[in-house]
């Protein structure tokens, strides 16, 4: 919190002056409440009437409003209610005599705040207007709260744009610097072509060939994330086949996917007709999901992508796989950019904890919602959910065919 925020809550944590209007048609009686709550360090305003009480009100601004029921010509609830239309956030507090019992009971079920009978002593008014004045105080702090908490809400916001801002700057210039890796990297596979090559030098063109396209995968996702909190990514409309996007998809993990000797499984639902969304950030999508799924999936294990239509005409979209899972109660930090869980079955030194930002972030994109459901040893299920107008008809499709 900085030292502007901190003297902010100090004042109002620890003020004790209150703007109070006293209406009292009685100008003696009025003009002696005024002077004590002055004493007691209140800033305090005098009306006669309701006009007068209005008039006094809009300069003001009053935190507690003293009124009495019976005014000369007016009452005092029509006066109160007159105030709450423009101050509503006003307590008000009713002066009455004995013979008003009645009419206090009716008034405190129309929202006063408490009473006051004629005739008071001076300690009886102070005390029921530190009450009131405690219940402000109270308000107060609670706004300053959610104040403060929407006030940091913004200020990690903004550091994680200025964060990703600054990521992808770097990653824009670490792209231009792999451009020159990939060129060395290719010279040296030229090089290696038809020439007996030492070993050494082999295996060190193959490992900068294959860092260099980690790298690049890893400045692709900086830029990526950049450009999905700045808003400027716009998703397109046109028809596509889920299943073949999925399809084509999978054979980039084919050799993680070979390695780990993993099942996988497609399963689109037949009655599921061709999507009308974006196709390319559809892959991206699924890449970043099917990624974290082989990934976190034991060798030997399985992984399930499946598609269909919900009885409201939405599309569910699921990731399903076998793995190690998670706590339920980290899920929200599985989301949050650049976080890894450290759950992975083997280390992986090229991870950088983006995956399931990027998907969330996504399937927003696309009009979607993503759901996780996971537990320690029992895997994880990524469910999106898209909204029927995603969905092209059945009708236009056969039409098509």
């Amino acid at each position: 919190m900085s030292s502007e925020d901190q003297a902010a809550s100090s004042s109002v944590l620890h003020r004790t002056s209150i703007r109070i209007l006293v209406i009292d048609d009685d100008v003696d009686a009025a003009t002696g409440v005024a002077e004590l709550l002055e004493m007691e360090g209140h800033t305090v305003a005098v009306a006669h009437d309701g006009a007068g009480a209005l008039q006094s009100a809009m300069l003001l601004l009053p935190e507690i409003a003293l009124i009495d029921l019976r005014l000369k010509g007016e009452w005092g609830l029509d006066v109160m209610h007159t105030l709450r239309g423009q101050f509503p956030n006003t307590i008000n507090i009713i002066m009455t005599g004995e013979s008003d019992s009645n009419t206090v009971v009716k008034a405190l079920r129309q929202g006063i705040y408490d009473y006051l009978m004629k005739p008071f002593e001076p300690d009886q008014m102070i005390e029921v207007i530190e009450r009131a004045a405690e219940k402000i105080r109270l308000q107060d702090e609670q706004q300053l709260m959610v104040d403060n908490l929407a006030v940091g809400k913004k200020r990690a916001q903004l550091a994680s744009r200025s964060k990703s801002a600054y990521l992808s700057r770097l990653a824009s210039q670490m792209d231009r610097q792999f451009g020159e890796v990939a060129k060395l990297s290719k010279l040296m596979a030229e090089q290696q072509a038809g020439s007996d090559i030492d070993a050494d030098f082999k295996k060190i063109a193959e490992s900068v060939s294959v860092n260099h396209r980690q790298l690049a995968r890893v400045a692709m996702w900086i830029s990526e994330l950049d450009q999905l909190e700045a808003g400027s990514m716009k998703a397109s409309i046109e028809p596509f086949n889920l299943e073949e996007i999925t399809q084509k998809v999978l054979k980039a993990f084919q050799q993680s996917i070979s390695a780990k000797q993993l099942k996988v499984s497609v399963n689109c639902s037949p009655e599921l007709p061709e999507l009308n969304s974006d196709p390319e950030y559809f892959a991206r999508l699924l890449g970043h999901l099917i990624s974290n799924a082989v990934k976190f999936t034991n060798p030997s294990g399985s992984v399930e992508i499946a598609a269909s239509v919900l009885e409201s005409g939405d599309l569910r979209l699921d990731v399903i796989d076998d793995g190690v899972g998670f706590l339920p109660n980290r899920r929200e930090r599985a989301r949050t950019a650049f976080t890894q869980l450290g759950n992975a079955p083997e280390p992986d030194p090229h991870g950088v904890g983006l995956g399931l930002t990027l998907a969330d972030k996504l399937t927003a994109l696309l009009g979607g919602q993503l759901s996780i459901e996971t537990s320690p040893g029992q895997g994880c299920r990524v469910q999106m959910r898209f909204s029927k107008d995603i969905i092209g008809s059945t009708e236009a499709v056969a039409a098509s065919a």
